[in-house]
């Protein structure tokens, strides 16, 4: 199960997914396959990921860009659609289905937003919602989270804007590295996510994109990195 971690800054974002997907066959619904996958997905303006039901979430992405032209106000919509075209071909009632919701990034004024989109009561409709500056969403499958709660709380009290730091590579190691123990230690509470992550850094002009195997104990160096000074 997907364990996303996302940070909003003032300037900046800060995106992490895990690296396993437990897929849900359609003919026969209690039977999960798991397999190492990439969750985090860019479109023109950002980054697109979500938590819940992985066909739920490509055919959103699939409809938000092939259809809705990749017009954000309607990535609600395309979620909405997709949960409806899933359930005809397997049923209501599927949890990891109903619980599906997704997490967009965009550039802005100010540099990079992120917005959720989920609904609060399975009645009622997908809402998009902006994430506040200097605030974090943590999305996981499994509720205990007392072996990363003091991590969760010094990552909040030590958050930082990009424009404070003296450089972009002090500013991705910095996140990096106190992101990678949070996935070391929910991993071994959860045996349905990967401690490797993978990690999405997006200011007003650029994104870094990264993959982190987190498997050492020391500092960790960034390997896989793909920089981008356009847009996405």
């Amino acid at each position: 199960m997907t364990f996303i971690l996302a940070i909003q800054m003032n300037d900046s974002i800060v995106v992490a997914a895990d690296n396993q997907e437990v897929v849900l066959k359609a003919e026969e619904t209690n039977n999960f396959n798991q397999r190492h996958t990439l969750k985090l997905h860019t479109w023109d303006s950002g980054i697109i990921t979500g938590t819940g039901e992985s066909y739920v979430i490509s055919q959103s992405m699939e409809l938000f860009k092939k259809l809705a032209h990749s017009d954000i106000s309607k990535l609600p919509q395309c979620l909405e659609i997709s949960r409806q075209i899933r359930e005809l071909g397997i049923g209501t009632g599927y949890v990891q289905v109903e619980i599906t919701k997704l997490l967009c990034s965009s550039y802005s004024e100010r540099g990079a937003q992120l917005y959720k989109i989920e609904r609060i009561d399975d009645d009622k409709s997908y809402t998009m919602t902006a994430m506040e500056p200097m605030d974090i969403t943590v999305w996981m499958f499994n509720p205990n989270v007392k072996t990363i709660t003091a991590d969760l709380k010094n990552l909040y009290l030590d958050l930082k804007d990009y424009g404070s730091f003296s450089n972009q590579t002090e500013w991705i190691n910095y996140y990096i590295n106190r992101i990678a123990p949070i996935y070391q230690k929910q991993s071994q509470v959860d045996s349905l996510m990967s401690q490797s992550f993978d990690i999405f850094f997006q200011t007003k002009d650029e994104y870094v994109f990264g993959h982190i195997p987190n498997t050492q104990n020391t500092m960790i160096e960034l390997k896989e990195i793909y920089s981008n000074s356009d847009p996405i």
